[in-house]
């Protein structure tokens, strides 16, 4: 343990710790998020009222829940060092076949929840395999297979579009469990894969050894964490919630289409919103609360751009300006925390 010395006029001054209670308060990731959004939604009301009408905040609140389904993957996947490009294809490829499956074959909703947990599972571990097991950049890996899964897309629609899901996938979009608790479903669906994700995080082993790996990949092997397993398995999440996160989206939208997740750059607003929520770029570290809120905050910046008339063309420079402000915050904190520990 490194030793502390004092200077002669004593010990420094420890601040109390109602104050280091209030500091971590107001640094808080997540507090800022709230208020961010708090401030954007008020701002963006003033100027257009349409802003605030229940229709929209609605639609955010849905919007939100597709995004934050596939950054919850996304976060694990951060953690451990690595990125996944191929969220948003996984996205599209699991809303257009179960939205086809559904109104050609008549697919049950249940049917079509097993099929996409499945596909995304297989999907994603296609990508973990070949970046555990032939160490292959997880960019590169992800890359590859965004194209590829991108590609299966317009191989099974074969140019058809999903117009309309029948009632069972629309209420479960749309629609509430019961009149008295007039909550969402997606709504509900995130909040329990944010707790299973929260859960599996911070108070499993499988939690401990992916912040291992992000933190030290080597020193995690040596301690004997089975560094291939914990990294496939992070990637086989990412994979499953994208495409539990495309049954969502075409059920509450009730369309689908060869370029959904990719035309709306899912994989890279899963990254911003990540970011923006307060996991290390680094790796090692991650929130999955801040996470979700990422997605809210994200979601309700890009429908304000709307409804303030920006040109759709600065929607994706905003997308990278957010990113490249979340790295350099991170970078900054790390620098400001190594700093003090010296």
């Amino acid at each position: 343990m490194k030793s502390q010395t004092f200077p002669l006029s004593g010990p420094p001054r420890v601040p109390s710790a109602s104050r280091r209670d209030w500091r971590g308060l107001l640094e808080s990731r997540e507090l800022i998020l709230i208020a961010a959004t708090v401030v954007v939604t008020v701002i963006a009301g003033l100027i257009n009222r349409d802003f605030l009408a229940g229709s929209n905040l609605r639609f955010m609140l849905l919007n939100s829940v597709v995004l934050g389904l596939v950054a919850l993957g996304q976060t694990l996947v951060i953690i451990t060092k690595g990125i996944d490009l191929s969220v948003a294809p996984v996205l599209g490829l699991a809303a257009v076949v179960s939205g086809l499956l559904a109104t050609r074959s008549g697919l049950p909703l249940w049917g079509a929840v097993l099929l996409v947990l499945v596909m995304g599972a297989v999907l994603g571990l296609i990508n973990g395999a070949l970046v555990s097991s032939i160490s292959i950049p997880p960019i590169i890996v992800t890359l590859g297979t965004y194209s590829l899964y991108g590609g299966l897309i317009f191989l099974y629609s074969n140019g058809d579009q999903v117009n309309s899901v029948p009632d069972s996938y629309a209420h479960f979009g749309n629609g509430v469990l019961a009149s008295w608790f007039p909550v969402p479903i997606p709504i509900l669906v995130l909040l329990v894969i944010m707790l299973a994700v929260w859960f599996l995080l911070g108070h499993l082993p499988f939690g401990r050894n992916i912040l291992a790996i992000g933190n030290n990949p080597a020193a995690a092997h040596h301690a004997g964490v089975p560094v291939k397993a914990t990294l496939t398995s992070a990637y086989v999440i990412a994979g499953t919630l994208a495409a539990l996160a495309g049954l969502v989206y075409v059920c509450y939208t009730g369309s689908a289409t060869a370029t959904t997740g990719t035309g709306d750059h899912f994989e890279l607003q899963s990254i911003a919103t990540v970011l923006i929520g307060g996991t290390a770029v680094a790796g090692g570290r991650g929130s999955v609360f801040g996470t979700v809120l990422g997605s809210t905050f994200l979601s309700v910046i890009l429908t304000a751009l709307v409804f303030l008339h920006v040109p759709a063309i600065w929607y994706s420079a905003g997308e990278g300006l957010m990113i490249l402000l979340a790295v350099t915050s991170s970078s900054l904190r790390r620098k400001s925390a190594t700093g003090r520990a010296a």
